[in-house]
């Protein structure tokens, strides 16, 4: 009979087995912070484009019932947040639930839930978008300044087709907004990357008390947040 040779059947060793799992420990530990990065990532850039896209063509649709989008009712305390959603925007939009936050000196905000789990406030011209629900959420419930919230887990957008008064401003610096649906903030600017990134009010950097020029930053790059965007995810 044959005998085996005992060589040939060596198994690992506790020693090589303990190195080799904490090799695998390193790797997943610099890796999996890098895929949830990744992957919250592509959910913002999914749900802006899949919001600024459904809440156009609602818009749109609404003008064919309700005429030109620069002709309609103004919010305030003579005409409701909530009455102006429900006759230009309700009917054309699918949500998962609609909340009416009223203000009866400002005419008060509606928070529009949809059913891939993100939310709008919108109050008056102001739409402000939270590609997670649970972010809008945690940021009334703990007073977070909007500071370390826009540009992350907040997006800002205008909804101003026949221009606005803003401090006595000029309707050219909402150029980018007259005669459009809801669009990326866009008050003031110039046009140029630079301005987005670098302007002191508004820009899209860490020293920004605003940074209300994200969204318009990421729409540029075609709803894709670029490489060296300033915050991380």
């Amino acid at each position: 009979m044959r005998r085996r040779n005992p060589m040939t059947c060596r198994g690992f060793t506790l020693a090589e087995v303990l190195i080799t799992l904490g090799i695998i420990g390193v790797v997943a530990a610099l890796a999996i912070p890098t895929l949830i990065s990744n992957n919250n990532k592509r959910v913002v850039e999914t749900r802006l484009a899949k919001f600024y896209s459904n809440i156009n063509n609602a818009i749109e649709l609404s003008e064919v019932e309700n005429g030109p989008k620069e002709k309609w009712e103004s919010i305030g305390p003579e005409y409701p947040m909530i009455d102006w959603y429900n006759k230009y925007l309700q009917p054309y939009l699918v949500t998962s639930k609609v909340e009416n936050e009223e203000d009866a000196a400002t005419g008060g905000s509606v928070l529009i839930y949809f059913a891939d789990g993100s939310l709008v406030s919108w109050y008056s011209g102001g739409v402000t978008f939270y590609p997670k629900s649970s972010d809008y959420e945690y940021f009334t419930a703990n007073s977070v300044s909007g500071r370390d919230f826009n540009g992350r887990k907040a997006f800002s957008f205008l909804f101003a087709p026949a221009g606005v008064t803003y401090n006595n401003s000029d309707i050219a610096c909402f150029k980018y907004h007259v005669g459009k649906g809801v669009e990326p903030y866009a008050f003031d600017w110039d046009g140029t990357e630079n301005k987005l990134i670098n302007d002191s009010t508004y820009g899209c950097n860490v020293n920004s008390p605003t940074k209300l020029y994200c969204t318009q930053l990421i729409r540029a790059n075609g709803w894709k947040i670029p490489d060296d965007y300033p915050f991380k995810f």
